[in-house]
């Protein structure tokens, strides 16, 4: 049985080949099929500031709606791989970064273990998490904290994100 998951893609910087941030994503979203991960929707881009606020470049990001054979660490392996390959490097928490691939919810399962936290601790208070997320499914609810998603876009206000027409 194919489990279904919830991963959220983002870049603020052009990759070290020089594609740009939409580019490079995308890139590795085509990537992660190649892993047998069955990207089922993808949200529209999304462009928001950084988090904390920061200097640093705006993020473009995007949510996916995904399924595969393979069980959360497995998929957790799979995006690092891929993060690896199209340059992400991590040496700074919260760093600009030229792919960012997290794993937001997984089959609705509550985890947490050194390694990997589900559904992701802080996507409920990021608007570019949540923005996304509610195009896919409207009526998502959170595993842990057991509210719906439009409970949490009326409680974080505070980031500007601009849903982009184009990509």
């Amino acid at each position: 049985m194919k489990n279904k998951f919830f991963i959220a893609v983002g870049s603020n910087i052009n990759s070290p080949e020089g594609f740009s941030p939409i580019k490079n994503c995308n890139n590795a979203i085509n990537e992660l099929s190649k892993f047998n991960i069955n990207i089922i929707q993808k949200s529209s881009w999304y462009l928001s500031e950084p988090i904390p606020k920061s200097s640093q470049p705006k993020f473009y990001n995007s949510v996916l709606l995904c399924d595969a054979n393979y069980n959360a660490q497995k998929v957790l392996k799979i995006i690092q791989t891929v993060e690896k390959k199209f340059g992400r490097i991590r040496i700074i928490k919260n760093m600009p970064r030229c792919i960012d691939i997290d794993i937001i919810s997984f089959n609705g399962i509550v985890k947490n273990s050194l390694l990997l936290t589900i559904p992701h601790p802080r996507m409920h208070l990021r608007k570019f998490v949540l923005l996304p997320l509610f195009e896919i499914v409207s009526n998502w609810s959170h595993p842990l904290l057991k509210k719906n998603i439009k409970y949490f876009l009326e409680k974080v206000k505070y980031q500007r994100i601009k849903k982009l027409k184009t990509y």
